[in-house]
């Protein structure tokens, strides 16, 4: 289950790391035969907040729900070294 859901949101992923649930769920179905029912949740959404495996981004005023993988956040920026002259 968690390689299809990283899978899932990795390739319906935008240019900036996140997915629209509803692509990952189009993703899900059309390669799979996983169903969230199968793990006790009625929505992907659910599964997804009790996975823990996701950055959850509510869009639209809350209507829309956008994921990216914990695994792939952008690296903290280091702070710039003072010069020495």
């Amino acid at each position: 289950m968690v390689r299809l859901l990283r899978t899932a949101a990795d390739r319906t992923a935008g240019d900036d790391g996140w997915s629209h649930l509803s692509k990952v769920g189009e993703y899900i179905h059309n390669n799979s035969s996983f169903s969230v029912v199968n793990y006790g949740y009625q929505k992907l959404g659910d599964l997804i907040r009790a996975s823990e495996l996701f950055d959850i981004n509510m869009r639209y005023d809350g209507t829309a729900m956008f994921i990216r993988d914990q695994r792939k956040q952008a690296p903290a920026a280091q702070p710039a070294e003072s010069e020495t002259a």
